[in-house]
């Protein structure tokens, strides 16, 4: 994620599409994704629930937004499942494919967790679904990158 948010700082900076509610947006997300990086526990789940409490200026594209707040969602999510909370993994899972699912590994990576955690609560059939959609999204990304 810190490459998503550093690649999108640097394009928008470049681009001089951002303006200064956007620069400071930018900023504080790096900074709380950074310091999710490098934490632990509690602390990491604290720097991206203050990440996703964030309001996104309207001068951020929501495609942009999007692909930082799923990758979020997905992070936190994993540390609550792995804290023994699935039910509060699958609701941050929620809320991330609730801002747009596209083909794409964001997309992709919710999934795949969902997948995990209905699996892990005996849910098979619906983890089965996940899982196969993910892997049709991990497909045509690399039929894309294959040139197909």
């Amino acid at each position: 994620m810190i490459r998503s948010v550093h690649a999108f700082a640097l394009a928008c900076l470049l681009l001089s599409g951002c303006g200064d509610e956007a620069r400071s947006w930018i900023a504080e997300v790096r900074a709380d994704s950074e310091a999710a990086e490098t934490a632990e526990g509690t602390e990491a789940i604290v720097a991206l629930e203050r990440l996703l409490a964030r309001e996104v200026p309207d001068d951020v594209a929501e495609e942009d937004a999007r692909v930082v707040r799923q990758d979020a969602h997905e992070r936190l999510a994993q540390l609550l499942l792995e804290r023994g909370d699935p039910e509060r993994a699958r609701r941050e899972v929620e809320e991330g494919l609730a801002l747009g699912e596209r083909d794409d590994v964001f997309t992709a990576n919710l999934l795949t967790l969902r997948g995990r955690i209905f699996e892990a609560q005996g849910r098979d059939h619906e983890a089965a679904r996940d899982y196969h959609r993910a892997l049709r999204i991990h497909e045509a990304l690399l039929d894309r990158a294959l040139g197909r």
